[in-house]
């Protein structure tokens, strides 16, 4: 999904580049586009959506020490009903360790995943950090809730 130079290659994302060129070349503005957390969505039977960087990006540029990744697996509630499989839902949150952890990426596999990411992506816009993810409370019973109760770290074992 993304080009030579890093960027997403996505039509959302070609249009408000476009937007923003067309502005610049008439005088009415300077701004560049921003193409840090674009969120993004892969339509299949199950979805997975995903803004931010992977966990691999992650380590590769703030280091292993310094990344806390968060992670569940969960049962939306239409699994329920129909007693399908619950261990193909998963989140995992990607965070820096020091302060209050500022969320780096966010990756989730489930039904509405697309919907779910479009949600967060802009507390990731605006720095949104684990402390503040752990004090906002979930719409229940949503597939997006569960992002606001992750606890267990992949460190922890």
């Amino acid at each position: 999904m993304k080009t030579g130079n890093g960027r997403p290659e996505l039509t959302p994302t070609a249009i408000a580049a476009g937007k923003l060129l067309a502005q610049r070349l008439f005088g009415q503005s300077s701004e560049l586009m921003d193409y840090d957390n674009v969120p993004t969505t892969v339509f299949t039977p199950l979805e997975y959506g995903c803004v931010g960087l992977s966990e691999e990006k992650a380590v590769e540029h703030y280091g292993l020490d310094n990344i806390e990744v968060y992670h569940a697996y969960y049962k939306p509630l239409e699994f329920t009903v129909a007693e399908r499989d619950a261990t193909q839902c998963y989140i995992k949150m990607v965070c820096l360790r020091k302060k209050e952890q500022r969320i780096l990426g966010l990756h989730f596999i489930g039904p509405n995943a697309g919907e779910v990411i479009q949600g967060f992506a802009l507390g990731m816009k605006c720095g949104a950090t684990y402390a503040q993810m752990m004090k906002t409370v979930g719409i229940h019973p949503t597939c997006a809730e569960e992002v606001t109760k992750l606890r267990i770290t992949k460190r922890s074992g």
